[in-house]
């Protein structure tokens, strides 16, 4: 049964290609590849629509009609291998579920792990739970999977969301296993994706590592202005609405068109059901948004040090920074030292608060970034 959506402008999870704006170069070069049987690797920033794209690619690839099963895992949630083995072992367990005795032949093959089937309480799926205890379990799992799959007499394809997770695994030597058991069944594409650029470079282009040159990289880029700007017009014209070129030039200077951040002012506006939007209306959503998440911010306030709260208000206004321990940076800005911005700078990397992106030091969530203009900077 199709969903109903009465906001076009969708901002969690896939609705369909009728809310998903442009990408299709992108779309035609990861199924290129998977055609080809080769493995690739999706970077981007957060909130880029990396993620959309690869459930946009999965619908395609399902709809096409051509005899191909994707097994799709976010490893996001995960925290260790056996976490991974569980969600991996989901993914195909949906995938396959209606094939007549899989499930008895795949609880078989997984019986050393002591498999059981469970419900996910948020979405009331089928979920498979394993135990693993030792390093050969976690080989044993992943083998058990791929023998699995290799009897599917079908195409397949393998999406790895966000698989620089695996990397902060407890389990230091989970590439190499994953990498070994992977290379066992070459005729699969795989396809990776994640968030972390330096992570994910390091996996697959360091030499030391077992990803080394293993994948093809693809860089997910903004969508173009004009191709966003034809989407946002063409769903606020169906329902008998417009908006002017001014406003959305507004829209994303003030997003950086950035992905997720446009479909959240979009969908605002459109719910407000305005019949003509203007930079009235512009500035009313962004003023709704800062006050909405404005406990959310005041709490990062609360949980970081002064020093690093200071060097996110001065990147915040000078919307972004390309050299944060310049002297004139600092001074502008009362940051003690280089040093002490260097450290503060590391410590927001870490729990992804700033980021590198095009060439600047950024605040990574846009909205909080425009918080901080307009509390600290008069913006």
């Amino acid at each position: 049964m199709k969903t109903v959506i009465t906001n076009p402008f969708v901002t969690g999870g896939y609705a369909g290609p009728e809310y998903f704006c442009d990408r299709e170069n992108e779309t035609k070069r990861l199924a290129d590849a998977i055609e080809s049987r080769r493995n690739l690797t999706l970077i981007s920033l957060r909130r880029m629509g990396k993620t959309g794209l690869l459930r946009h690619l999965k619908h395609r690839i399902e709809e096409s009609g051509k005899p191909c099963a994707v097994v799709y895992t976010d490893l996001l949630p995960t925290m260790n291998c056996n976490e991974m083995l569980n969600a991996v072992s989901t993914a195909l367990f949906r995938v396959r579920q209606k094939e007549k005795n899989f499930m008895e032949k795949m609880f078989g093959l997984m019986g050393s792990l002591r498999p059981r089937l469970s419900i996910d309480p948020l979405t009331g799926e089928p979920a498979v739970e394993l135990t693993v205890e030792t390093t050969t379990d976690i080989s044993t799992g992943l083998d058990s999977i791929m023998r699995l799959i290799s009897e599917i007499k079908r195409d397949i394809v393998f999406m790895f969301d966000e698989f620089q997770q695996i990397a902060r695994y407890p389990e230091k030597n989970t590439e190499a296993i994953l990498r070994t058991v992977i290379q066992t069944y070459p005729v699969i594409p795989f396809i990776f994706s994640g968030s972390s650029k330096h992570m994910l470079e390091n996996m697959f282009m360091s030499a030391g590592s077992p990803f080394y040159q293993s994948s093809e990289l693809i860089y997910l880029e903004r969508i173009p202005e004009n191709d966003y700007a034809e989407f946002i017009k063409s769903h606020f014209q169906k329902a008998g609405r417009e908006i002017d070129d001014d406003s959305l030039l507004k829209i994303f200077r003030w997003t950086r068109l950035h992905t997720w951040y446009i479909q959240y002012v979009c969908n605002i506006i459109y719910e407000q059901g305005y019949r003509n939007t203007g930079a009235d209306e512009v500035n009313r959503a962004f003023h709704r948004i800062m006050t909405d998440f404005e406990p959310q911010y005041i709490n990062y306030r609360n949980l970081l040090s002064s020093h690093q709260f200071r060097l996110l208000i001065a990147v915040a206004a000078e919307d972004g920074v390309d050299q944060p321990t310049a002297g004139g940076f600092i001074s502008r800005y009362g940051l003690t030292s280089p040093s002490s911005v260097a450290a503060s700078l590391k410590s927001l990397t870490d729990r992804e608060m700033v980021v590198q992106d095009q060439g600047k030091w950024q605040v990574y969530d846009v909205f909080f970034s425009r918080w901080l203009q307009y509390h600290y900077s008069g913006g």
